[in-house]
């Protein structure tokens, strides 16, 4: 009862160097949460030629799995290209903040892709090129070369870089 004449010695379990080092890879997870906490998402239209749906796919389910700042939606209009397909996309890419175009062996060519790429740049949308196939170069399109749209290679993280720059 009452405090004996034994003296409170505490050992440390771990070095000086060791606790500052915790600290460090401590404090630097709590840096990334925070940045990623603090990263808008955005809404994205991916632009892609049909039979390149399935890369599109893996990539929506990379955004997800990823803790990055990106949210797809499917947009892509399953129609005719017509006039009222025109519409759809034009009013699908006014609710996005950017245009990733998926670069294939025939993407370049493709008419939807083209108009799809002219309707985000008249509003003023970024426009980023992903490579399905990083060791291929395939045609980029034409609208994409004049205005020096940039193309990456096919990576979560390149991706996001370009998205985050002004």
């Amino acid at each position: 009862m009452g405090g004996g004449s034994e003296a409170y010695t505490s050992v440390p379990s771990k070095t000086i160097e060791e606790a500052e080092k915790l600290f460090k890879v401590a404090t630097q997870a709590v840096k990334e949460e925070i940045k990623q906490e603090e990263r808008p998402i955005r809404n994205v239209f991916i632009s892609f030629h049909t039979e390149d749906e399935s890369a599109v796919n893996l990539l929506r389910s990379q955004a997800k799995r990823e803790a990055f700042g990106l949210e797809f939606r499917d947009y892509s209009v399953k129609e005719p290209f017509d006039e009222k397909w025109k519409q759809q996309v034009r009013e699908r890419i006014a609710l996005t903040s950017a245009t990733i175009v998926m670069i294939g062996p025939d993407t370049a060519d493709r008419p939807a892709v083209n108009f799809e790429i002219e309707a985000s740049y008249n509003q003023a949308r970024k426009v980023i090129g992903v490579k399905i196939y990083k060791d291929r170069d395939y045609p980029i399109p034409a609208q994409m070369m004049e205005k020096g749209a940039p193309v990456v290679n096919w990576s979560m993280d390149e991706i996001q870089r370009e998205l985050d720059k002004e």
